[in-house]
């Protein structure tokens, strides 16, 4: 049988565009490939965010490349840098047999019946053994934040019908799926015939046999008394709110036409905690955005101890080809940047361990994903927000909720035994 590797950089949506590809591919009758050694196709999704992730993929793809084991075995280079590069890909990293870019993904099965070297169609449904996995509801981006480059590699916004979301999640529920986390490049925006996003929140939670449900990216312009009301509604629905602020700063969230204030996004903050007062709130951050001052960047620093965010993703700004920011003047040097970047993961990350902190001697249930390759073997989870957690007790089993006590915290994850 046919096998292939899967190389995904980038967001939970690329790896939502790679189980979905493979799941079309096994129709085909390819089985997954423990090394790209072992594989008859490598397929590499690429992320486009950042010039880091385009050199890390770069780099994969050249190995790739150079190290085919021979003719007969294929290099796909799929995803969002797929779509910024286009052809011109293959020039600068030549034995790539096929292109195909983000926007293409909604007709990725007709992609991959014209390229496609193996035509025997196969009805056995490929193993998985992940009681989690993520549903698109849906694609593209209509923000054109100016530092973003994803509206132009995703296009414009598309959402999915309702009911090709629930016949999704209906699916994935067979295969033995117990958590699905619903993506898109901004959820709160969905919009289906009537339908909008705490609507489908509504409908995929009441589904048969799903334990928890999650979503990701929530826009804060975007983030309603609505959804935040939906949520807490929701027993099944996970209390935690992925809200990007980016900045501190307003001047600065003007300039990256981000569409709120600093006091509108603790305004946000305030009313989900009010309505759910343990809601976990994590964040993305970015930093040295061009003409940024000192003082506007104390005023992030501000924001993230006022808010205290349960986790956050930070980033010093890099310029992305293409986007409004790319042509803005730059003041800071790389040095800067990551002066900035370290003051501010160091203040997040004792933010993080007091939060961890704070949860010893409480109730968790915990939602097991899995077991550690690990020498202890612990199994491996999710409280009812985003906090990891490590369990070890005799008679756990992926997919089951179980409810347990906060014993220790390593500041990162919690260690819980069994109640």
């Amino acid at each position: 049988m046919p096998s292939v590797f899967f190389q995904t950089f980038g967001c939970q949506m690329n790896v939502a565009d790679s189980s979905r590809i493979f799941d079309i591919l096994a129709e085909k009758g390819f089985v997954s490939a423990e090394t790209a050694a072992q594989a008859d196709l490598l397929i590499v999704n690429t992320c486009s965010v950042r010039e880091h992730a385009e050199q890390r993929a770069k780099t994969r793809i050249s190995q790739f490349a150079r190290e085919r084991r021979n003719s007969g075995q294929k290099l796909w280079v799929i995803g969002c840098m797929a779509q910024r590069l286009g052809e011109r890909l293959r020039d600068e990293v030549p034995g790539i047999d096929l292109v195909i870019g983000a926007k293409e993904m909604e007709d990725i099965r007709q992609r991959i019946e014209e390229h496609l070297p193996y035509g025997s169609e196969c009805t056995a449904a490929a193993e998985k053994s992940s009681v989690t996995d993520f549903v698109p509801v849906m694609r593209g981006c209509d923000n054109y934040c100016s530092y973003c480059i994803v509206p132009y590699v995703r296009g414009s916004e598309m959402s999915i019908a309702p009911e090709k979301v629930e016949e999704q999640i209906e699916q994935k529920i067979a295969g033995g799926v117990k958590e699905i986390t619903l993506l898109g490049q901004n959820v709160n925006s969905y919009s289906y015939e009537g339908c909008d996003f705490s609507d489908l929140l509504s409908r995929a939670a009441s589904i048969d046999g799903l334990k928890r449900l999650r979503f990701t990216t929530s826009h804060p312009r975007d983030c309603s008394e609505k959804l935040v009301r939906t949520v807490a509604s929701l027993p099944n629905v996970c209390n935690h709110f992925h809200l990007p602020v980016q900045a501190g700063s307003d001047r600065v969230l003007s300039l990256m036409n981000r569409g709120y204030s600093s006091g509108d996004y603790r305004s946000k903050v305030e009313m989900i905690r009010t309505y759910i007062p343990d809601a976990d709130i994590t964040s993305d951050i970015l930093v040295g955005f061009p003409s940024e001052t000192e003082e506007e960047f104390r005023q992030t620093l501000s924001l993230v101890s006022d808010v205290g965010f349960t986790t956050a993703f930070m980033f010093a700004y890099s310029p992305r080809e293409g986007t409004a920011a790319a042509s803005m003047k730059e003041y800071l040097s790389d040095k800067q940047k990551k002066q900035r970047l370290t003051e501010l993961v160091n203040i997040q990350t004792e933010i993080t361990r007091e939060k961890y902190g704070q949860m010893i001697g409480k109730q968790v249930d915990v939602f097991v994903t899995g077991r550690q390759d690990r020498h202890d073997k612990m199994w491996m989870g999710q409280d009812n927000g985003c906090k990891r957690v490590l369990l070890g007790c005799n008679g756990a089993e992926a997919g089951l909720i179980l409810k347990t006590r906060v014993i220790k915290s390593s500041g990162m994850t919690l260690i819980v035994e069994r109640v």
